[in-house]
């Protein structure tokens, strides 16, 4: 179920430009407000997503009951924003930054191999021209 507290809460945090921008992203050339959520129970995935896009929150977080707490506070026309975030979306970040690290290692050690591999290269190439001029002699 569509958590409209918050999206009334997150509207009024706006300037007037920045509500006027959203009302025109979420209902393009029709003369919507956001009245609209609260008389429909059937509201399209798109202007969710716009919602969530415009707020830079993921979907679940105008769900009630989601997992996502914040503490919004609105001043000089900035908006700022606390997010706790559930505690599978942290063990899957923390893995994904683990995973990301191991990654990074990796590529590491193959960039020390192929410097080790161009050095032994010239020293090698550097051999076979010694040897060219002494047959050459």
């Amino acid at each position: 179920m569509l958590n409209l507290e918050m999206i009334d809460t997150l509207y009024a945090s706006l300037s007037k430009e920045q509500q006027q921008s959203l009302i025109g992203l979420l209902f393009k050339k029709s003369k919507q407000t956001m009245n609209y959520f609260h008389r429909t129970k059937d509201i399209s995935l798109s202007k969710l997503e716009t919602l969530a896009d415009f707020f830079g929150m993921p979907l679940d977080y105008f769900r009630k009951n989601s997992k996502f707490k914040t503490n919004n506070v609105a001043g000089n026309n900035n908006f700022v924003g606390n997010v706790s975030i559930s505690t599978n979306l942290m063990l899957e970040n923390q893995s994904l930054r683990k995973e990301l690290e191991s990654k990074d290692a990796i590529i590491r050690a193959k960039d020390e191999t192929i410097e080790a591999l161009r050095h032994m290269n010239k020293m090698l190439q550097a051999q076979a021209n010694n040897s060219i001029k002494k047959d050459g002699e």
